[in-house]
């Protein structure tokens, strides 16, 4: 007995799906349901010939099993069951058992009810429609030849079948849809199971990502911090130096410092595309300086592995463009740093053209055009199974060939969808131990159809960068406020605005910039964040409940090394007025002041 409850259970409980599960139910029940059927017939005397009848019905019912389960097409067993019951077996059963005065018209409905429940779509459409005009065809013929139907022997027996009928159907619809409310109710437990760890995974997943969060914003300020002190000194140093020397080895620290960057940059904005919130942001630029320094970040480790790197354009490609500069900036770089470490001998070559547009989007600030940049080199070449991966987070291509070869394995997965971002595309041609050649297209408004002209050219006519530094203004009446807890970040930002002659004063905290404020008209204040004590959240907070701040409203702008997804909207909304991450240039500096002292400011001609 055990066993046969077991039997039952596996095909009515632990069966996946609801419709095959019912399916099972059915069919079990109908064969439990063929011994009563057949003493049914003997008491009303109607069971000559009834035993062959219900072996056949017997079959069956089992053959429609093993074909929804031995061979796992319940549907094919459902609409096989159904045709025959309620196309054969029901009207025969109606002749030789009473017609309608009998509890046929019960099976009828019962027949009609299980093939709605057990097929769907248009097949259940058909059998009932079938199942209507074999019933209609049933009643016409007893009707036309009641001599076909075999009569139930009295009255009494014919009200007994139809009770006995409608009490079977009772309870065999009964006993199934119970069945089914179980199992309906077991799976709503199961799902509500599913939905309560689902729900614990995900605020785990919450916490997790917080975590995540904080740890990169931490990472983020750590390093970026003192990036900023050095590259802010090495800046001084190729402003002021006049030594070749001191040049070269300023110019190496810079190039070092600036690879560092990109990985922290790189770790971060894949965060920001990963959640599906990077912004592409863009603005007017020089397209020969964004090559400019491209070039520049990457030649000296070029030139330490004896790599010739060459740069040639098209000095028809439009020297002021509108798009996102920064990831412009970011896909040529990560492509170049790419053919860098992938090349052992040989040479780089970037080629930078572009096709027009097909005039559409084109408005009286510009015509659109499709900005190409191919960077070849004659490195390693890429595997037809490397290339599979190529664009892979984390996966480096042909990684046990190419182990020794230093990254994070997210330079070109960035660079691939930074460019899908903007409307552009990547397209990769190597072979393994030739070369490769990638190719990024970008859709970018052309500001003025005037030509970038010949890069080398410029490149050349560029002189050392110590030399090339000029001022852009000079604001002697001009006062700001530095506030950082770093006092190196405060030596920084005054020695690069040095020679703009704005007076400048600093403090280390929130609360000696408070007293400073109380004190002294600002024009501007740079104010970090992550300050001991009173962080410069809370220190804005404080500087807009002063009378001064309510009368000048003076301007304040988060200065941090805090880069992180989402983090310049944080403090735009919490009421700074600009947002700059370390590390700073001189030129985001003096851009940013100017800015908010055009008043008294004094612009110097190049």
């Amino acid at each position: 007995m055990k066993s046969l409850i077991n039997w039952i259970k596996k095909y009515t409980i632990y069966e996946t799906d609801l419709r095959h599960r019912f399916m099972n139910i059915v069919l079990i029940v109908g064969m439990l349901t063929v011994p009563f059927c057949v003493a049914l017939d003997a008491y009303l005397g109607t069971a000559q010939g009834s035993y062959k009848l219900m072996i056949i019905i017997f079959l069956l019912f089992l053959f429609s099993f093993m074909v929804a389960n031995a061979f796992k097409k319940p549907r094919a067993a459902s609409i096989l069951l159904s045709v025959v019951a309620t196309d054969f077996v029901v009207p025969f059963l109606f002749f030789r058992d009473g017609g309608a005065e009998s509890g046929m018209p019960i099976w009828f409905v019962f027949a009609s009810l299980f093939a709605c429940i057990l097929v769907d779509g248009w097949a259940c459409v058909l059998i009932l429609i079938t199942n209507m005009i074999m019933f209609g065809a049933a009643y016409y013929l007893e009707y036309r030849h009641p001599e076909y139907v075999t009569r139930l022997a009295d009255t009494s027996l014919t009200y007994t079948d139809t009770l006995i009928s409608t009490f079977v159907v009772i309870f065999v619809f009964s006993l199934i849809f119970k069945f089914q409310t179980r199992l309906y109710e077991n799976k709503k437990k199961e799902l509500e199971d599913k939905e309560e760890e689902l729900r614990r995974i995900n605020e785990r997943l919450k916490r997790s990502s917080e975590s995540k969060s904080n740890f990169l914003a931490s990472m983020s300020h750590e390093i970026r911090t003192p990036i900023n002190a050095i590259l802010g000194m090495n800046e001084m140093i190729l402003r002021e130096s006049k030594e070749d020397s001191t040049l070269e080895y300023a110019d190496s620290i810079e190039n070092a410092s600036g690879t560092l960057l990109t990985l922290v940059n790189d770790i971060l904005d894949f965060t920001k595309i990963e959640s599906g919130l990077m912004e592409i942001l863009p603005d007017e630029f020089d397209l020969f300086s964004v090559l400019n320094d491209c070039y520049n970040l990457l030649l000296m480790r070029a030139k330490d592995k004896g790599l010739k790197m060459e740069l040639k354009n098209n000095p028809l490609v439009p020297g002021r463009l509108y798009a996102d500069e920064v990831r412009i900036r970011q896909v040529i770089t990560n492509l170049l740093t790419n053919a860098v470490k992938y090349t052992d001998e040989g040479s780089i070559i970037v080629n930078v053209d572009f096709v027009p547009e097909n005039g559409e989007n084109d408005d009286k600030d510009g015509k659109y055009i499709k900005l190409l940049v191919s960077v070849k080199d004659t490195g390693r070449g890429i595997s037809k199974e490397g290339m599979k991966d190529l664009f892979d987070r984390f996966k480096r291509v042909d990684e046990k060939k190419n182990k020794n070869i230093e990254g994070t394995g997210l330079g070109l997965a960035i660079a691939k969808q930074l460019t899908n971002l903007m409307g552009g595309t990547i397209d990769v041609r190597s072979k393994e131990g030739e070369g490769s050649e990638f190719t990024a297209s970008f859709v970018v408004k052309a500001v003025s159809e005037e030509g970038m002209g010949d890069f080398s050219e410029r490149y050349k006519e560029r002189s050392v960068k110590g030399s090339e530094y000029k001022v852009s203004f000079k604001a002697p009446d001009a006062r700001i406020l530095i506030v950082d807890d770093v006092k190196i970040n405060l030596k920084v930002i005054s020695m690069l605005l040095k020679q703009t002659e704005v007076k400048i004063d600093k403090a280390s905290s929130g609360k000696e910039c408070l007293k400073l404020y109380e004190n002294e008209h600002y024009d501007l204040i740079f104010l970090d964040h992550m300050m001991p004590e009173m962080d410069g959240i809370e220190t804005l907070k404080h500087l807009k409940e002063t009378d001064r701040y309510k009368n000048e409203s003076t301007p304040v702008i988060a200065l941090t090394a805090n880069a992180t997804l989402g983090a310049e909207k944080i403090y735009l909304d919490t009421g700074f007025d600009g947002y700059l991450t370390k590390p700073v240039t001189g030129e985001d500096i003096e851009k940013t002041v100017l800015n908010y002292i055009k008043d008294k400011a004094v612009l110097l001609d190049e």
